[in-house]
């Protein structure tokens, strides 16, 4: 197999993993992200929707009073969608390598934010938000595999 045969196939790899990525990450935005962590025989407890979450966390980083707290973390997950965006952009442009890296990295570091978020705020993921970081991690995974210093993906 040639140099180039084996790299378009990586490529291409790369491109089903992140339409792939594209899809599942929209689709846990419509299912149970997480769920307060409740004492035996307390209340049924509160279940958010993952565009709840997105919308709560995002329209909370106009308080203040959040970014002295331990929400703080959970402000900052609010900005990995934001993040991702923005991430997508700068896939669309080869000049745009290094600063997509960067904020790769960023997201990976708010999602690691967002599990300590859950333990100190007593919450427990469910399905929407596993599939929601399946999703960015299946976006994300073609930084991964490295790449050349035009942008394109090593052979």
């Amino acid at each position: 197999m040639s140099v180039s045969t084996r790299s378009a196939g990586v490529r291409r790899a790369v491109l089903i993993a992140r339409l792939v990525g594209v899809c599942v990450y929209v689709g846990a935005f419509f299912l149970p992200a997480c769920k307060e962590a409740v004492a035996p025989g307390g209340d049924t407890p509160t279940v958010l929707q993952g565009s709840r979450c997105a919308w709560i966390t995002l329209v909370n980083t106009m308080n203040p009073e959040i970014w002295h707290s331990k929400y703080l973390l959970a402000i900052l997950s609010g900005w990995i969608n934001p993040l991702l965006l923005l991430y997508l952009v700068f896939l669309l442009f080869q000049k745009f390598l290094w600063p997509r890296r960067v904020v790769a990295g960023v997201i990976v570091a708010f999602i690691a934010g967002t599990w300590v978020f859950f333990d100190l705020a007593h919450l427990v993921p469910l399905i929407g938000h596993f599939l929601w970081i399946a999703g960015i991690l299946l976006i994300l995974a073609g930084e991964a595999v490295g790449g050349k210093k035009d942008g394109s993906v090593a052979g």
